[in-house]
Protein backbone atom coordinates (compact mmCIF):
# COMPACT_ATOMS: atom_id res chain seq x y z
CA UNK A 1 0.00 0.00 0.00
CA UNK A 2 2.70 2.39 0.69
CA UNK A 3 4.42 1.97 -2.92
CA UNK A 4 1.20 2.80 -4.21
CA UNK A 5 0.45 6.19 -2.41
CA UNK A 6 -1.85 5.21 -0.32
CA UNK A 7 -2.32 5.89 3.30
CA UNK A 8 -2.84 2.26 5.09
CA UNK A 9 -4.48 4.68 8.09
CA UNK A 10 -7.37 5.58 5.58
CA UNK A 11 -8.24 2.00 5.38
CA UNK A 12 -7.23 1.12 8.69
CA UNK A 13 -10.03 3.82 9.68
CA UNK A 14 -13.18 2.05 7.15
CA UNK A 15 -12.10 -1.29 9.19
CA UNK A 16 -12.37 -0.37 12.46
CA UNK A 17 -15.59 1.22 11.46
CA UNK A 18 -17.17 -1.82 9.98
CA UNK A 19 -15.62 -4.33 12.84
CA UNK A 20 -17.49 -2.27 15.36
CA UNK A 21 -20.55 -2.53 13.63
CA UNK A 22 -20.97 1.40 12.94
CA UNK A 23 -22.32 2.69 9.69
CA UNK A 24 -20.07 4.44 6.88
CA UNK A 25 -20.45 8.50 6.48
CA UNK A 26 -21.67 9.14 3.71
CA UNK A 27 -18.24 10.32 2.01
CA UNK A 28 -17.37 6.44 1.42
CA UNK A 29 -19.88 6.22 -0.88
CA UNK A 30 -21.17 3.02 0.47
CA UNK A 31 -23.54 0.62 -1.57
CA UNK A 32 -24.02 -2.88 -2.41
CA UNK A 33 -23.17 -4.06 -5.61
CA UNK A 34 -25.05 -6.00 -8.74
CA UNK A 35 -24.60 -8.90 -10.79
CA UNK A 36 -21.55 -11.32 -10.31
CA UNK A 37 -21.04 -9.26 -6.85
CA UNK A 38 -24.90 -9.53 -5.85
CA UNK A 39 -24.40 -9.32 -1.81
CA UNK A 40 -20.74 -7.51 -1.10
CA UNK A 41 -20.85 -3.95 -0.71
CA UNK A 42 -17.97 -1.07 -2.60
CA UNK A 43 -16.98 2.07 -0.04
CA UNK A 44 -14.43 3.95 -1.58
CA UNK A 45 -11.57 4.65 1.11
CA UNK A 46 -10.65 7.75 -0.87
CA UNK A 47 -10.32 9.09 -4.97
CA UNK A 48 -10.60 5.52 -6.97
CA UNK A 49 -9.17 3.19 -3.59
CA UNK A 50 -12.17 0.92 -3.39
CA UNK A 51 -12.80 -2.11 -0.38
CA UNK A 52 -14.93 -4.75 -1.17
CA UNK A 53 -16.47 -6.42 1.62
CA UNK A 54 -19.57 -8.67 2.37
CA UNK A 55 -21.75 -7.75 6.01
CA UNK A 56 -23.39 -11.58 7.30
CA UNK A 57 -24.67 -13.26 10.27
CA UNK A 58 -23.36 -15.88 12.23
CA UNK A 59 -25.26 -18.93 13.67
CA UNK A 60 -24.79 -16.59 17.03
CA UNK A 61 -26.32 -14.00 15.46
CA UNK A 62 -22.83 -11.90 15.73
CA UNK A 63 -22.30 -9.85 12.35
CA UNK A 64 -19.32 -10.47 10.26
CA UNK A 65 -17.65 -8.76 8.06
CA UNK A 66 -15.64 -10.38 5.48
CA UNK A 67 -12.85 -8.69 2.94
CA UNK A 68 -13.06 -9.53 -0.04
CA UNK A 69 -10.13 -7.02 -1.94
CA UNK A 70 -8.84 -3.30 -2.09
CA UNK A 71 -7.65 -1.67 -5.45
CA UNK A 72 -8.43 0.78 -7.90
CA UNK A 73 -11.94 0.30 -9.95
CA UNK A 74 -9.89 -0.66 -12.91
CA UNK A 75 -8.03 -3.43 -11.75
CA UNK A 76 -10.95 -4.46 -9.40
CA UNK A 77 -13.90 -4.81 -12.32
CA UNK A 78 -11.79 -4.08 -15.95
Amino acid sequence: MKRSGRKISKLHAVIDLLMDGKPLPLKYHDHELQGAWKGVRDCHIGGDWLLLYELSRGADGNEIVTFHATDTHENLFG
